[in-house]
């Protein structure tokens, strides 16, 4: 169970590593990641309960979803004259 949220971390990242996406998607990966893994993750593994899992497990839900928001954000970002 510890080594699972390094993955996870890890993999949200390959769309960059394969150049499929850049500075929106950067950001939002970035950001949500560090969420995820400092104020969850190490906060159900210094205090393990069940309510701290199930706020975990909503999290990574929302998480979820803002990551597929900000890949097609910034799929539509690019394609932007300006940006």
């Amino acid at each position: 169970m510890a080594v699972f949220p390094w993955i996870l971390a890890a993999t949200t990242l390959l769309p960059l590593a394969l150049g499929f996406s850049a500075g929106v998607y950067a950001l939002a990966a970035i950001w949500l990641n560090t969420g995820f893994l400092r104020r969850r993750v190490w906060q159900l593994y210094r205090q393990p309960s069940d309510a701290l899992a199930k706020a975990l497990f909503r999290y990574s839900i929302h998480y979820l979803a803002w990551l597929f928001a900000a890949l097609l954000l910034d799929h539509y970002c690019q394609r932007l004259p300006w940006f």
